[in-house]
């Protein structure tokens, strides 16, 4: 159990490392968008979740558990966020609405966060305490 907590945790960190960039894409509109001009809800989640997406990688690759509560924190507001929240997400000015793939694309976060939760989750569950730092 101990090595497949700390391969999932490196997968984690992978994960996160990749959306930590697309944040900084975004911030450097280099993803579609001026991120100056975006509207002030988007930029203040690119903000929020390159620090969690940093937390977590750093807490992985630094061995603290820290990165368990970035990750938890940052996967279950992105499933509300593109649940029950997606329209107040998406509720923006003309020149920023989202094209269906954005949309979908938005879909597939959901359902990463899920399984990465549930795969996460079960682990800390299967696993000792001692064996959880990476």
């Amino acid at each position: 159990m101990e090595r497949a907590f700390r391969l999932t945790s490196y997968g984690i960190a992978a994960a996160y490392a990749y959306g930590a960039y697309d944040h900084v894409a975004n911030m450097a509109s280099l993803s579609g968008f001026d991120w100056p001009f975006a509207p002030l809800k988007w930029q203040g989640l690119d903000i929020v979740y390159l620090v969690l997406d940093l937390v977590v990688v750093a807490g992985v690759i630094l061995a603290r558990r820290v990165w368990i509560i970035a990750f938890g924190i940052a996967a279950t507001s992105q499933i509300v966020l593109y649940t029950v929240l997606r329209s107040w997400v998406l509720d923006v000015p003309a020149a920023f609405v989202v094209s269906p793939e954005s949309e979908n694309y938005l879909t597939g976060l959901v359902a990463f966060h899920l399984v990465s939760l549930t795969i996460v989750g079960a682990l800390l569950f299967f696993t000792k305490p001692s064996q959880r730092l990476t």
